[in-house]
């Protein structure tokens, strides 16, 4: 059996179904194909932090690449100028971040990158330690300072996701369930093929994450590869924990499901996705270097998942050939990139 479309998009994680919103509410026909009817990759899984400036837990303390930063500041602007309704629904909260430095050169980092990003400090602050009033349960003997962040955005990732795939519902976006074995011919008369349909298109979006890659083979030059992120979770019965964002060699919050979270490792494993008691201990340590009675909160859960990872930590947004293009890459910063992927494959296309 032949599925026509317009647009097919292959998967259905925040990229696929963030350009499957986009396009739908341009007038357009849009067929997304995933091998799940609700893959829990890391679209549903991530921590939702929207932040252009500190660098990503996992990957050390150091400020983002300012190529990235530049980015990532559109894409913040774009969550900030939500609707107070979705905001709502996507549980989007600014909050606090105490930042934990291992040298006081970090902090002029992140200082000069605010500069250069926000000049006049419209959405993000940074203070020193002598600002801050030092809460009991913050551990100072690992790290030599602190300073306080103010900008960062949270939101609940898979109430996201959740209101994306409503917004494709709504527009008409047809959904089927199906494994893509064969892209071929890309260069000329592309052909798709899946185990249970072949599909007839005007373009092809490919935005199967850490997939990509497989899918595509020598069609694309940039490096996609999968990235493990675990991610634990704690209970907070006597509600003790602090409102404030931790930050460090791992981010800590206790979000609004009244889960504190701790997030997460950057672990090049291959396709491999198992939860090992290895993060967890390597996570929970990592916290208790910030907050001395972390390992006194009750464990509740563990995740793990796979992030499409490039070098550069900049969503690939391509066309490769006249009706073929990807959407993926963006490491860590998915959720945080996705908002503006859609405007940016319409751009590809009318380029």
């Amino acid at each position: 059996m032949k599925i026509a479309s317009e647009n097919i998009i292959i998967g259905s994680g925040i990229f696929g179904l963030s350009i499957a919103a986009h396009l739908s509410n341009l007038g357009q026909k849009v067929t997304v194909v995933d091998k799940s009817e609700n893959p829990n990759e890391a679209s549903s899984n991530a921590l939702g932090r929207i932040d252009p400036i500190l660098g990503g837990s996992g990957h050390g303390h150091e400020t983002k690449p300012l190529p990235v930063a530049k980015k990532s500041l559109d894409a913040y602007k774009k969550f900030l100028n939500l609707d107070d309704e979705i905001k709502k629904e996507i549980e989007f909260e600014i909050r606090p971040t105490i930042h934990f430095l291992e040298d006081d050169s970090q902090f002029k980092m992140i200082e000069d990158l605010i500069h250069q990003i926000d000049s006049e400090r419209n959405f993000f602050s940074i203070q020193n330690m002598a600002s801050i009033e030092i809460e009991k349960f913050i551990n100072l003997s690992y790290f030599p300072s602190l300073s306080l962040f103010n900008g960062t955005i949270f939101i609940n990732s898979k109430k996201y996701k959740t209101y994306l795939e409503n917004e494709c519902k709504k527009n008409g976006v047809n959904f089927i369930k199906d494994e893509i074995i064969d892209i071929h011919e890309i260069d000329n008369s592309p052909k798709l093929s899946g185990k249970y349909y072949s599909y007839a298109f005007e373009k092809l979006i490919v935005a199967s994450g850490p997939w990509t890659k497989k899918l595509l083979g020598n069609s694309i030059k940039i490096d996609v590869y999968p990235s493990k992120g675990q991610i634990v979770k704690l209970r907070d019965p006597d509600n003790k924990f602090t409102d404030l964002h931790l930050h460090g060699s791992c981010s800590v919050i206790k979000k609004k499901d009244d889960l504190i979270w701790i997030a997460a490792t950057s672990e090049e494993k291959g396709f491999d996705k198992t939860i090992t008691n290895q993060a967890k201990d390597f996570l929970i340590d990592s916290a208790k270097k910030m907050h001395n009675d972390i390992d006194q909160f009750p464990f509740h859960s563990q995740t793990a998942c796979l992030r499409p990872q490039v070098e550069n930590d900049l969503p690939i947004i391509e066309k490769i050939s006249n009706s073929v293009y990807i959407a993926s890459g963006g490491g860590g910063w998915g959720i945080m990139m996705s908002i503006m992927v859609g405007e940016l494959i319409e751009n590809e296309i009318n380029s």
